[in-house]
């Protein structure tokens, strides 16, 4: 499955605004509408996927410590944080950190952990890949042109996107309606 290319995205953002689409990003990389377009796809890319999606996260993720005993960190992680009762982590200068024992150090072995990663904008689902594009085109036009009819179409086809790709992922993550997001909220108001 093909799916939406980087070009057709920023064709998409550029068409938001009233520019003419360009063939190939090689040649057009010194257009300032082109460039301005691929640096706010990288933006909101990025953005989206910090949200955490289905798609983008992996929970029970098991990670060693090195032969230093750190966990270090790969640049497409996002955020990583321990499940539920294990030990509070965050992630500083590049390695996990232990919050509870102020250290950098893993020393009992392999545990398992929530990961959030980033990826690519033509690694993501399709559905994702629509949602960042149309998000793009619109924080492009609204950067750009500030018109305010623009922007309400642009809003529109934004939200519009956001709830198809909110339907696939619930798809996605085989959740049951007691598994469901509102629901967990909800007991958590309780308790």
């Amino acid at each position: 499955m093909a799916g939406l290319s980087e070009l057709q995205a920023v064709n998409l953002m550029l068409s938001n605004i009233g520019e003419s689409p360009v063939a190939s990003l090689t040649g057009a990389a010194g257009d300032v509408y082109v460039s301005t377009a691929i640096s706010i796809l990288a933006e909101v890319t990025r953005a989206v996927q910090e949200e955490g999606w289905e798609f983008n996260t992996d929970k029970d993720y098991e990670v060693l410590p090195d032969g230093s005993s750190n966990v270090v960190i790969a640049d497409n992680v996002v955020t990583m944080d321990t499940m539920p009762g294990g030990v509070d982590v965050t992630v500083r200068q590049g390695k996990l950190y232990d919050k509870e024992n102020h250290s950098f150090l893993f020393t009992n072995g392999a545990f398992k952990v929530e990961v959030l990663w980033e990826f690519e904008f033509t690694e993501c689902p399709q559905y994702i890949r629509q949602y960042i594009a149309t998000r793009a085109a619109r924080v492009m036009s609204d950067r750009m042109q500030g018109d305010v009819v623009n922007a309400q179409l642009s809003a529109d086809d934004e939200q519009h996107a956001l709830v198809v790709a909110k339907r696939h992922d619930q798809r996605m993550a085989d959740r049951t309606m007691f598994e469901s997001p509102v629901l967990w909220r909800m007991k958590q108001r309780r308790n």
